[in-house]
């Protein structure tokens, strides 16, 4: 029998002088790309309060502001012999202020290229995780 395995995860979109937060990700389902901070949801935490853990714990970055909701990105992944993960993404804008140049990872999913402000227009969906590129589409085109 197939298997469906759904995780829900809340991700934060920054954006600066055309530079995007990114972080070098090397976990499942998306391996060495580049992808937004955050994660899954803890039992019994709002979407709110998992931003603001996860963006801590992968960045280090506690003071920021939720603008507003970006956009819901969903993806399906392979878990082998017929199960998959099922990925539901809420995606926040948000901003921070003074701009942070360096960062405290506290993460060993993050890899060797760590946490950077990435040139918008460098990223493209060859590099990105499906849903940084989508985030990305929604904040670009507003679609």
């Amino acid at each position: 029998m197939n298997q469906s395995r759904l995780r829900l995860a809340v991700v934060g979109l920054f954006v600066d002088s055309n530079e995007v937060l990114m972080l070098h990700q090397m976990t499942f389902p998306e391996p060495d790309c580049w992808d937004l901070p955050g994660g899954g949801l803890e039992p019994h935490e709002s979407l709110l309060e998992g931003l603001q853990r996860e963006v801590k714990e992968e960045t280090g970055i506690e003071n920021f502001t939720i603008e507003k909701l970006l956009t819901v990105a969903e993806s399906f992944f392979p878990e082998g012999e017929g199960n998959f993960l099922h990925t539901v993404n809420v995606i926040y804008q948000c901003s921070v202020h003074p701009k942070p140049l360096s960062f405290s990872i506290d993460e060993m999913e993050i890899g060797a290229k760590g946490v950077q402000w990435l040139p918008i227009e460098q990223l493209n969906p060859q590099i990105c995780s499906q849903r940084s590129w989508q985030a990305l589409k929604v904040f670009q085109t507003g679609v």
